[in-house]
């Protein structure tokens, strides 16, 4: 019986993003109606991920700019980078599938050859 890779793979960077948009959530309550300084670190420290997918594709400064203008707001900041977030867990989740996929397959190549 062959091994639903795709779904499980699926599930599992599902269940990354929930826990990871739930987390940030958390934080940003708790940092939007306190002043507790670790509240503010955890927000940076989640918010490190996509501000640097975002500069790699060119992307952070016109949102850092057009926040800074007023035509955007801060909501609109933070589902940005809340998408990324999750679209780089799934990226990175299907990567290494791939990578496992494959060092599965040429392991089992090479024991083919070998026997």
């Amino acid at each position: 019986m062959p091994i639903p890779v795709f779904r499980i793979s699926m599930q599992n960077a599902t269940l990354l993003s929930v826990v990871y948009l739930g987390v940030s959530l958390a934080v940003e309550l708790v940092r939007r109606f306190t002043s507790l300084r670790w509240a503010e670190a955890a927000s940076l420290a989640l918010e490190e991920i996509p501000a640097h997918t975002l500069a790699m594709v060119g992307l952070l400064q016109p949102i850092r700019r057009e926040l800074v203008e007023g035509e955007v707001g801060a909501f609109v900041v933070r589902l940005a980078f809340g998408a990324t977030a999750v679209a780089v867990i799934f990226v990175a989740r299907a990567a290494m599938v791939g990578v496992r996929m494959w060092r599965a397959r040429w392991a089992w190549a090479r024991f083919a050859r070998a026997a």
